[in-house]
C-alpha cells in the first residue's frame, strides 16, 4: 500500500526504540509537513516518516487509517479466511502492503502467540506495535526477502492503484504463492472503483480517475479479474469471493462519512493528472469535490468492497 518513491535496497524498518533524524527543509515550503508543522500533528499517524510528507502523502496516510477502521466496520472482522484457530495457537503471518501497520497492530495484539511481518515499499517507522510484529521495507515487484513456503497466512489489501494487470498476473500473485505454505491461506481485500447511484458529476470524476489509472498502465476494473488470475495459477483449492455494499456520504451515518473521506482522498491524491484530463483548474476541482460531497447524499451513492481468499494446494 505504499507510495512508490523509489526502488530502495531491502532493509528492516526501525522499531519504536530506534533513533532517527529529521530532514531539514525550508519553512517556506508549505507543501511539506515536518514534525512540528502547524497544519496538523503527525503524532496522530502512529508512524514516523523517514522523510517529510507532502500534503498529498499525509492525506493518503490519513485515508489508510480511515480505510482500516471502515474495513472492520464493514466486515465485522479483520479477516474472513478461516484462520482464527490457527492464529490463536501460533502461526506466521505476512501483511503485504502494510502501510500504517494498523491491521498488524490490531491483529498482532489480538493473537499474541502468532508472529506477524508487515512489508511495504514506503519507509515508515511504526512507533508503537506489539512485540510479535515486525516491519520490513521491500518491493514485491523485485522479490520478497523470504524463503519459499514461509507463511501460514498472507493478507493483502488496498493495493489496487499500485499494480498493473501484468504485475498482478506475473509478479504479485506468483510471489505471494511462493512465500505461502501449502495449505496456507491467501486473502486479498479491495474496493471496487465503480460507484452506483452516481450523479452526473460523480460519474465524470470517477471516469477521469479511471483514465488516470489507465495512463499509468493500471486496469481500473482489475477487481473483476482477481479471481480469474488466482484460478489460472492452478495453485489454489476453492477460491471464495465475498462482496459488501459500502455507502458513501452522510446518508449512511454508521460508516458512510469514512467512505466519503476515502473517496475524497482518491481525488486529491491524483489532483494534478485529474485536472489535466478534465482540463480544469485546481480551484475548479475543489468546487467539483465540494459538489460531489453533496451529491452522494442526494443520490445515495455507494460502492462495493470485495474479499477473496483461498488455500494453497498441497
Amino acid at each position: 500500500m505504499g507510495i512508490n518513491l523509489s526502488k530502495k535496497r531491502l532493509r528492516p524498518l526501525r522499531s519504536s526504540g530506534s533513533t532517527s533524524t529529521t530532514t531539514t527543509i525550508s519553512s517556506s515550503d508549505s507543501s511539506i509537513l515536518t514534525r512540528n508543522d502547524s497544519f496538523t500533528s503527525q503524532e496522530d499517524l502512529e508512524i514516523e516518516p523517514l522523510f517529510p510528507l507532502s500534503r498529498s502523502q499525509y492525506e493518503q496516510v490519513q485515508a489508510w487509517k480511515e480505510q482500516h477502521l471502515l474495513s472492520k466496520e464493514t466486515w465485522g472482522e479483520h479477516f474472513i479466511a478461516p484462520v482464527n484457530e490457527w492464529l490463536k495457537f501460533g502461526v506466521k503471518v505476512l501483511d503485504m502492503g502494510c502501510g500504517t501497520g494498523m491491521w498488524l497492530t490490531d491483529v498482532g495484539s489480538e493473537y499474541p502467540l502468532s508472529d506477524f511481518i508487515g512489508v511495504d515499499i514506503l519507509p515508515l517507522i511504526i512507533k508503537r506495535h506489539p512485540p510479535n510484529v515486525e516491519f520490513i521495507q521491500a518491493d514485491i515487484k523485485i522479490r520478497l526477502p523470504f524463503p519459499d513456503m514461509s507463511f501460514d497466512y498472507v493478507h493483502m489489501r488496498h493495493l489496487l492503484f499500485y499494480f498493473t494487470e501484468n504485475d498482478w498476473k506475473n509478479m504479485v500473485i506468483p510471489e505471494l504463492i511462493r512465500v505461502l505454505k501449502p495449505g496456507g491461506y491467501l486473502e486479498i481485500a479491495e474496493a471496487d472503483i465503480e460507484w452506483y447511484n452516481a450523479s452526473p458529476l460523480t460519474k465524470t470524476l470517477i471516469s477521469a480517475a479511471h483514465n488516470v489509472m489507465r495512463q499509468r498502465g493500471i486496469n481500473p476494473f482489475i477487481i473483476n479479474r482477481i479471481r480469474e488470475i488466482m484460478d489460472n495459477t492452478g495453485m489454489f483449492q476453492g477460491i471464495y469471493h465475498k462482496t459488501a455494499d459500502s455507502q458513501i456520504g452522510k446518508w449512511e451515518k454508521s460508516k458512510g462519512e469514512r467512505v466519503l473521506k476515502s473517496c475524497v482522498a482518491l481525488f486529491t491524491g491524483i489532483r494534478v493528472p485529474l485536472c489535466r484530463i478534465l482540463q480544469i483548474s485546481d480551484e475548479t476541482l475543489d468546487s467539483y469535490i465540494k459538489q460531489f460531497k453533496a451529491d452522494v447524499d442526494i443520490y445515495k451513492t455507494y460502492c462495493k468492497v470485495h474479499r477473496f481468499y483461498a488455500a494453497k494446494k498441497y
